[in-house]
């Protein structure tokens, strides 16, 4: 139960990440945040992959 808690809570996670590049994108945004958003979101897809 608990791997499943934290496995919805990283793609909760993901999604909010994703949604954050997402607008940037569209507004043309590149301020140094991008490079830790794609960062931590780099980090999140690993961690998923690995509890296949």
């Amino acid at each position: 139960m608990r791997i499943e808690l934290e496995r919805v809570e990283t793609l909760e996670l993901l999604g909010m990440v994703l949604a954050h590049l997402n607008d940037a994108e569209a507004a043309g945004d590149m301020s140094p945040r991008i490079a830790t958003l794609m960062s931590i979101r780099d980090k999140l897809a690993t961690g998923l992959r690995g509890e296949q």
